[in-house]
């Protein structure tokens, strides 16, 4: 392993001057999110989080910077995501008969989000990237609760947020589930989560797992050479974008950032205004999908 690979990245690794140093030197902030699910009978169920901290590792060990504690608990509006496993609600009617997700109520995973930004502000980190590898329109609120944190807060703190596709600049790629993008880019990032002779789904679990590749297509199977290429791009993508962030970040003379009672407010507040905003049912999901969903107003029309 090279010097390079070999450096430390995760928060929780360093010891104290370490992390001092880093928040110094290299003043930029990786906070990953994902969640465990079926991503075909031939992925490991925490793709979605395992490409996502990967790839913010990478960018850290390349570019510079820190990548946040994990935390592998998200959400996902999708009925299905949230069921007992025992056949009740949605469950029938998408064939899902256990759902095996790590998932949580979308106001509890953003409640947690504004704190995990507070946090990063509070250690004195001059920017952050809010990376998800679960994607599907949830990238869009986070992009406006860092809008909104900056705005309630006055906070120096610069801030973006994606999903890891929007990282990808190489062919047409665009994300998928469980397809050829991201079986391929787990295939380059943790080979041996990947087990591409598991093409069928015990039926137990239901059809709908068994989607994603479709293996009588030679030209369109994943691959790790395709993965590598896609992963390579993205770090590049990530590296830019934590020096733009970091060349736009100005000093704000005694700066203290809001303490956790405060931020619980600066919460309340955005839950309040925004909710509706937020693909909070399955019908309006779908809608969204379709192009149909309630489009953002803007800060200003909201009283913001």
């Amino acid at each position: 392993m090279s010097a390079e690979q070999d450096k430390k990245v995760r928060w929780e690794e360093m010891f104290p001057e370490e992390l001092y140093r880093k928040i110094q030197d290299e003043s930029v902030c990786y906070l990953v999110y994902g969640l465990a699910e079926p991503h075909g009978p031939y992925n490991a169920l925490g793709l979605d989080w395992i490409k996502a901290y990967k790839l913010a590792e990478l960018a850290a060990r390349t570019h510079g910077g820190v990548v946040a504690p994990p935390f592998a608990w998200h959400m996902q509006e999708r009925p299905e995501f949230h069921d007992d496993g025992k056949g009740h609600g949605w469950l029938p009617s998408v064939g899902v008969k256990q759902s095996l997700c790590s998932s949580i109520p979308s106001d509890l995973f953003y409640r947690m989000v504004f704190h995990q930004i507070r946090d990063v502000d509070a250690r004195g980190f001059h920017a952050a990237i809010l990376i998800t590898g679960h994607y599907g329109g949830l990238e869009r609120t986070l992009r406006l609760m860092c809008e909104y944190y900056g705005r309630r807060t006055g906070s120096p703190l610069r801030l973006a947020a994606i999903a890891d596709w929007e990282a990808i600049n190489y062919k047409d790629y665009s994300g998928d589930h469980a397809g050829r993008c991201e079986t391929s880019q787990l295939m380059a990032l943790a080979p041996e989560m990947v087990d591409l002779s598991r093409r069928t789904v015990p039926p137990e679990l239901g059809t709908s797992y068994a989607t994603g590749v479709n293996f009588d297509d030679e030209d369109a199977l994943p691959s790790r050479e395709e993965g590598l290429k896609i992963v390579e791009s993205q770090v590049e993508q990530l590296g830019r974008m934590a020096r733009e962030l970091l060349e736009a970040y100005e000093p704000a003379p005694d700066w203290q950032a809001p303490s956790q009672r405060d931020v619980e407010d600066v919460w309340h507040r955005f839950e309040q205004t925004t909710w509706p905003y937020w693909n909070a049912t399955f019908s309006e999901y779908r809608e969204a999908l379709e192009g149909k969903g309630r489009k953002f107003p803007g800060w200003e029309a909201l009283g913001e």
